[in-house]
């Protein structure tokens, strides 16, 4: 009788790996409270200047929820086309949470205005920042195949 096989343990990753991943930006879920309940929003995301930006349409949960609340910014990929040019193509994968403080600006800089456009319809003219001060991450290493029966 064969042994199951056990998956690796993921492993850390430290501050530096985690902004290298987080790129230049992608798409993201901010993890945020709404009406005392927890809430998650998948959102594109930009890096600039220390920071992780989305923008939002007024008046959603979101824009109404996360102005100067904490939030958690997660972000990941797996297989193949994880993001680390075939580093990960043993089928493992990542994943980074970006966590703090939320802060709506009415004037993002432009190169964030440029990096975030608006893949959902409506107009998204509310632009949010969370500081990459406080992340944590790891990479989870491709489960080995089990064995035939």
């Amino acid at each position: 009788m064969s042994a199951v096989p056990v998956p690796p343990d993921p492993q850390r990753l430290d501050a530096g790996r985690c902004r290298h991943l987080l790129g230049p930006g992608g798409v993201g879920r901010v993890v945020f409270t709404a009406g005392s309940l927890p809430a998650v929003a998948t959102t594109n995301y930009a890096v600039h200047g220390g920071r992780l930006w989305f923008r939002t349409a007024a008046g959603t949960a979101l824009a109404r929820s996360v102005t100067n609340a904490v939030v958690a910014v997660n972000v990941d990929a797996s297989g193949p086309a994880s993001g680390e040019a075939g580093a990960l193509a043993d089928g493992g994968g990542w994943t980074v949470t970006v966590t703090g403080r939320c802060r709506a600006l009415d004037d993002p800089p432009e190169a964030v205005r440029g990096a975030l456009d608006a893949w959902a319809p409506g107009v998204r003219e509310q632009f949010f920042c969370v500081d990459l001060a406080l992340l944590s991450g790891q990479r989870t290493p491709a489960r080995a195949p089990a064995p035939p029966f």
